[in-house]
């Protein structure tokens, strides 16, 4: 089991917006690079505009103090993007949740897997600007009714599986009181998410009796041969803009 403090924020860019939306994200970018708790501020962006950020802090404390420099961001961020939705990952404070509320952010706790703590971190600077690198995804799913007790056998004889694959640097789920469940996934390399969508293939009928996907995202410059694994889901492709992973 993994604790986790962060969100996910969603948006679309605004027409002709690009470059003023990549300076204010860099602005922000570097100013959170400062901030000694924010772990993980990445930004994707498809080719036709749809935005994902992904944010992970050390502790609460950590999650205001990035909220309190965002707001010197803000304005310019909403005149170049419009946020669409907003996933809460953790056990986070009422303050938090209330600060959010405008998006009316669905609350996922941890509910199993792990994050490797000695990977590497990722961040690569050019011309002034830092990003990153991926490869994973997130998908997401909704609990089929009474499978609580199989959904939670068979993902952790999936996630018992991923500890042996030295590539899989993030496995976790994450689920809502409701049943909605969100499973974020990050490797080391390509051949690495190979290894684990073979191992997934043993788990794979059982998962789907106790869980209906319902969405999936492609994270990272993956291969037309790997997408087309995931063909059945229409997986979005989101490919890294800009940020860091500590």
């Amino acid at each position: 089991m993994f604790e986790n403090f962060g969100w996910i924020v969603e948006a679309k860019l605004k027409a002709g917006q690009l470059e003023n939306f990549k300076g204010v994200m860099n602005s922000q970018v570097n100013r959170a690079l400062l901030e000694d708790g924010t772990k993980n501020y990445q930004y994707y962006m498809s080719d036709e505009g749809d935005i994902l950020v992904f944010e992970r802090f050390k502790d609460a404390d950590s999650s205001h103090e990035h909220i309190e420099n965002w707001d010197a961001h803000a304005e310019r961020w909403i005149d170049a993007a419009a946020p669409t939705r907003m996933v809460h990952l953790g056990d986070l404070p009422d303050d938090v949740r209330e600060r959010h509320s405008a998006l009316n952010p669905l609350w996922l706790k941890p509910f199993g897997g792990f994050a490797r703590t000695d990977s590497q971190g990722s961040a690569l600077t050019s011309e002034g600007n830092t990003t990153f690198e991926n490869i994973g995804w997130i998908v997401e799913a909704k609990l089929n009714d009474g499978q609580l007790a199989n959904f939670t056998q068979v993902m952790e004889s999936q996630v018992e599986r991923a500890l042996t694959e030295e590539g899989t640097l993030n496995y976790q789920y994450y689920m809502s009181d409701a049943g909605d469940i969100l499973v974020y996934e990050r490797f080391k390399d390509i051949a690495s998410a190979y290894i684990h969508i073979q191992n997934w293939d043993d788990h794979a009928e059982r998962w789907a009796v106790a869980a209906m996907p319902t969405r999936m995202m492609h994270l990272g410059d993956l291969p037309q041969e790997l997408r087309a694994k995931h063909a059945a889901l229409s997986p979005l492709l989101l490919k890294p803009l800009g940020g860091f992973a500590k």
